[in-house]
């Protein structure tokens, strides 16, 4: 049995790298960084042409775009900063609103979401209360407790957490 000897193109191959160098990997998980502007180093006609604001340097992400994935039985939200909105098409997946489609309806819907904000251990709802709103968990997690075997309180299975 003989081995064909590696030609010169095949060696070059195997000796190349199989991932990203540190520097080129930190390029591209940052953001982008411009320079700062300054009136004194700008062309005179553009100064003139243009009404001047200075401005600090600053950064901006490029990627970034809104998905969401229909018929996951999960509701997504859209964040910016601090505030929390429901996508309106994503109400679709509440069995009671499954397969409407007047995307009107769902906007003035979606509106109507409130964000409130719970700490850890707070009570959200107790069982027998009378329901007069739907409550959407948006990020973290929720315990349903109730009664266990022997009358203590015990987390019961969360896939009984919403039953509509």
């Amino acid at each position: 049995m003989t081995n064909a000897a590696n030609t010169p193109l095949e060696n070059q191959i195997e000796q190349l790298p199989m991932s990203l160098q540190t520097e080129a990997a930190r390029n591209l998980a940052t953001t982008t960084k411009t320079q700062p502007q300054m009136q004194g180093i700008t062309s005179r006609w553009l100064l003139k042409l243009l009404p001047w604001v200075e401005a600090v340097g600053g950064s901006f992400r490029v990627n970034r775009r809104l998905t969401y994935t229909v018929g996951d039985e999960r509701v997504s939200f859209t964040n910016t900063g601090s505030q929390i909105q429901v996508i309106p098409q994503e109400l679709t997946e509440l069995p009671l609103l499954r397969g409407f489609e007047d995307v009107g309806v769902l906007n003035a819907l979606a509106s109507q979401f409130v964000q409130q904000e719970f700490a850890a251990g707070d009570v959200i709802i107790r069982a027998g209360q009378q329901a007069n709103q739907v409550l959407l968990i948006a990020h973290g997690k929720v315990n349903k407790i109730g009664p266990g075997k022997y009358d203590d309180q015990v987390v019961l299975a969360p896939d009984y957490l919403i039953s509509i």
